[in-house]
């Protein structure tokens, strides 16, 4: 049983905490919030003591689960791990470099787990394209993209203040950069543009890029907290075939000559112990395997109780955050920006 305690008892902490509470093989002992009536309510909710200082939680627990804002993180994250806990934190992994190479650097110091909510490489239809990209099925990457259009006013909070939040390229696009990198890999070249574009707004709230990788191909991201509607649309093109969502959620691929598929994305994604994709039987069928498509939750705690190397590991966070730093570069000179060998 992994004894895990709660940090930040906000919205996010309110989602992850009743699932992790369900978790077979998980107890939640605690529930931490600078503001106390929060801890409280959520210490309620699940039934679990609470307090306002994080430190009071370590000694009772083995792994922390922390919701707070990623620029209050990097004192929490390095005293976890200095403890001996394994961590998690919602994204972005902060929101200045130097903070973040200090936590990822505390973690591999202290041998601990250390992974981030970077949860599209744990949905469909994200998973499902990727793991069809991954299998070889589409050839070598020509072309991905990402727009997610999310209406929402970020000045009443520290959403809307671009020193904390980043704006919407680093909290909310920086899901999408991600996902991008696991497609396409490392990044050499980004071209960005923002846009704040209500009155008022302290923070950028409309993005494009676009990235060329350095195995080949390129992508782009289309993000918004600006638009009047929603909408979220994602695609890879490769050499030999595309896989693309609309608008209407509807899983599009084509292969060669091979006739279009209209693909069900629930029933295709059971998962090996690998991350595999299943294969498929002669009628074109998944078989059963070993493990189906597991929760973000529960990869956590696979990866500390098998010693796995988490699926969105922080070391991706901090290259997710370089490619956003690289767009904020670019937005404001008008030009390309290379990213640096060796990062």
């Amino acid at each position: 049983m992994i004894k895990v305690g709660m940090i930040g008892c906000g919205g996010m902490g309110n989602y992850h905490a009743p699932v992790l509470a369900g978790l077979p093989n998980v107890k939640v002992v605690g529930a931490c919030d600078l503001i106390e009536s929060k801890a409280k309510a959520l210490g309620e909710k699940i039934g679990v003591p609470h307090c306002t200082d994080f430190r009071d939680l370590l000694a009772g627990v083995d792994a922390v689960w922390v919701c707070t804002q990623p620029f209050s993180r990097v004192e929490i994250v390095t005293t976890a791990a200095k403890a001996g806990k394994h961590i998690f934190t919602e994204k972005p992994v902060c929101n200045e470099v130097a903070g973040a190479r200090k936590m990822i650097a505390a973690a591999k110091r202290y041998g601990v787990k250390y992974m981030l909510g970077y949860c599209l490489r744990f949905w469909n239809p994200y998973r499902l394209i990727r793991e069809t990209f991954a299998s070889g099925e589409l050839g070598e990457l020509v072309d991905g993209w990402t727009r997610r259009f999310m209406p929402m006013d970020p000045r009443p909070s520290w959403y809307g203040q671009q020193d904390k939040s980043g704006g919407v390229t680093l909290d909310f696009g920086s899901h999408d950069i991600n996902w991008l990198l696991w497609v396409g890999g490392p990044v050499k070249t980004v071209f960005a543009q923002t846009r704040r574009v209500r009155d008022g707004v302290q923070a950028d709230e409309h993005a494009q890029a676009m990235m060329l990788f350095k195995n080949g191909g390129m992508g782009a991201v289309d993000i918004s907290w600006s638009s009047y509607a929603s909408e979220s649309s994602v695609g890879l093109v490769g050499t030999k075939g595309a896989i693309i969502v609309g608008a209407d959620g509807k899983v599009r691929k084509k292969i060669g000559d091979a006739p279009e598929q209209i693909v069900d994305a629930d029933s295709a994604m059971d998962i090996n112990p690998a991350g595999q994709v299943g294969k498929k039987d002669a009628a074109g069928k998944i078989q059963a395997v070993a493990r189906k498509a597991e929760s973000i939750q529960e990869h956590f705690f696979r990866c500390i109780e098998e010693d796995l190397t988490p699926i969105t590991g922080a070391q991706d966070g901090l290259q997710t955050l370089l490619i956003v730093k690289a767009m904020m570069e670019s937005a404001r000179r008008g030009a390309s920006v290379k990213l640096p060998a060796g990062r």
